[in-house]
C-alpha cells in the first residue's frame, strides 16, 4: 500500500453556496463599485464553505465507487478486491492510500470541476504530525 498527499487548490471553486449570498463591491471593481454581487460559488473562510465542499467531494468520490465511512465523515473507502483504498480529507488537503494512489488522483482530476492539485507527493507531515512511511512487500 502506498500513500499520496495533495492539496486541492481549486477546492472552494467547485461547490455552490447553499443559501443566497451577496456582497457590495468595493472601489477596486471600478465602475461596478457599490453595486451588489451575488456569490454563487463558495469562498474560502465563508461560513458553510467547508461543508459545501465536503458534500461536493463526497458526491464526486461516490461516482468512482469510493464510499463514505460510517465511522468518520472525512474518510472514504473502496474495496479494490485484493485490498482496500482510502481517501482522507481535512479542509482542502487529501491523503490517498492504495496500491496505486496516483490512479485515484487521476480519476479525481477527470471529475466535475476538474480538481486542480498542488504539492502532490509522499506526505512528510499531516495535521501537524510527522509522517513516517515504511513500505514492505508491494
Amino acid at each position: 500500500m502506498k500513500i499520496l498527499a495533495a492539496d486541492i487548490s481549486s477546492a472552494y471553486l467547485m461547490a455552490n453556496t447553499k443559501k443566497l449570498m451577496y456582497t457590495r463591491l468595493v472601489p477596486e471593481f471600478g465602475d461596478w463599485s457599490g453595486k451588489l454581487a451575488i456569490i454563487r460559488k463558495v469562498l474560502y473562510r465563508l461560513i458553510g464553505s467547508c461543508v459545501q465542499f465536503h458534500c461536493h467531494l463526497c458526491t464526486e468520490l461516490e461516482k468512482i465507487g469510493i464510499k463514505p465511512s460510517k465511522a468518520n465523515p472525512d474518510l472514504w473507502i473502496r474495496d479494490a478486491s485484493d485490498h482496500y483504498e482510502y481517501v482522507v480529507k481535512y479542509i482542502d488537503g487529501i491523503l490517498i492510500m492504495s496500491k496505486d494512489p496516483k490512479a485515484i488522483l487521476d480519476l479525481l482530476k477527470k471529475l466535475k470541476g476538474p480538481y486542480e492539485f498542488k504539492e502532490v507527493g509522499s506526505p512528510e507531515y499531516y495535521l501537524d504530525g510527522d509522517v513516517k512511511i515504511n513500505y514492505s512487500g508491494d
